[in-house]
């Protein structure tokens, strides 16, 4: 009774993740088929899944009829500064508060973690003020400086290092090693799995971001969602629909290809940061 049990609660799991991804995956190739069809396909009347003629004109119409590719270089500049920022940060600190013995260490992660609790709603109207007075406002500055950390990095990268033994540290300082070359010629080696985990994670974070780079932006900086939302409003009507769904897809390549690149490496720091071997 206990074998079969299971055996049915396997194939009941194996039926909803089924139907899960069935519905996951046709939303997905109705998009991409929508986003080359001609004007008037998309709704009403005249719409079907596949398009009457395959509109290859599309995957450029988005770089015509707004900045497109402006919005993708900002979108850039902003993803990759974030990234690396947030990498080296959050490496330099985990590693501080998991192998550096100093008064109030726990008590300062502590507080860290405190901060995940924090909505981020309560922190814009400060975060704003701060950086007005800064005059980072339409600015590359305002964009990447208040995210090139983050406490979740933080904990992710500590609970890395945690693994790290502390041999290794102890024979590098006996060495003459110092705190920044034990880092990046013991450690960081190490711990690559969990800091492409957490760049993979912070470059999508950032990538979809939209209201930060709303309130700090102006149509020069804009970045890809907030374009996105520009253009959409531009656009309300039948015929704008495909060049659209054209653009949000063009805007998830960079992120699907960055997984993709990544994704062993993604799977090996989740797992080593929650004790898996």
């Amino acid at each position: 009774m206990g074998r079969a049990r299971a055996s049915v609660a396997h194939w009941l799991t194996f039926g909803v993740v089924l139907a899960g991804g069935l519905v996951v995956v046709s939303v997905l190739v109705f998009t991409i088929l929508t986003a080359f069809k001609a004007p008037g396909e998309a709704f009403g009347s005249g719409a079907s899944w596949l398009p009457k003629a395959f509109q290859w004109g599309n995957v450029l119409a988005p770089f015509k009829i707004a900045p497109f590719d402006k919005y993708f270089l900002n979108s850039a500049i902003v993803g990759v500064a974030v990234t690396i920022l947030n990498v080296l940060t959050c490496t330099a600190a985990g590693y501080s508060f998991s192998k550096c013995r100093y008064p109030g260490r726990n008590v300062a992660f502590t507080i860290v973690l405190g901060t995940l609790m924090v909505p981020l709603e309560i922190l814009y109207v400060p975060l704003y003020k701060i950086v007005y007075d800064l005059g980072w406002v339409n600015s590359f500055a305002g964009l990447i400086v208040p995210a090139a950390t983050s406490a979740f990095g933080i904990f992710l990268m500590k609970q890395a290092i945690d693994t790290v033994p502390d041999e290794l540290l102890e024979a590098a300082r006996i060495d003459g090693a110092g705190e920044f070359r034990t880092l990046v010629a013991i450690v960081a080696p190490i711990v690559v799995g969990p800091m492409s985990a957490l760049a993979l994670l912070v470059f999508m974070t950032n990538w979809d971001s939209y209201f930060w780079p709303l309130l700090v932006s102006d149509e020069s900086h804009r970045t890809l969602p907030v374009g996105l939302a520009a253009m959409q409003s531009n656009n309300l009507a039948d015929t704008g629909v495909p060049v659209i769904l054209m653009a949000a897809i063009l805007a998830v390549i960079p992120t699907v290809l960055l997984f993709l690149s990544l994704q062993r490496r993604f799977v090996e720091g989740i797992n080593m940061t929650a004790g898996i071997r």
